[in-house]
């Protein structure tokens, strides 16, 4: 299934207003090019990668969030979205380590 997902600008404030669930969420660059997929808790995770966070993700301007119920639910979502992503492109995003 291919969802059409919101982008919204990757700012700490934009990112502070995330829900405390288990989510799967894109950070994409300036012409919403995908550069991450990335999975868990979306509240505690999406700053993370912010400028000043431990794992920045240096040109993300725009983040997206997909929300569940489970962490199981998240993380089916996550490797589906990673294998599409693997298909389309020929690679994963840009700071995602490869599907095994």
């Amino acid at each position: 299934m291919i969802m059409e997902f919101t982008y919204y600008p990757y700012t700490e404030k934009k990112a502070a207003k995330v829900e405390k669930r288990w989510g799967v969420y894109k950070l994409a660059n300036g012409i919403k090019k995908v550069v991450f997929i990335g999975r868990g808790n979306v509240k505690k995770r999406i700053p993370k990668h912010l400028p000043d966070g431990p794992a920045p993700a240096e040109d993300a301007e725009f983040f997206s969030v997909e929300y569940f119920d489970t962490g199981e639910e998240a993380m089916e979502s996550w490797e589906e979205q990673m294998r599409e992503f693997q298909e389309r492109y020929g690679k994963c995003p840009k700071y995602n380590e490869p599907l095994e």
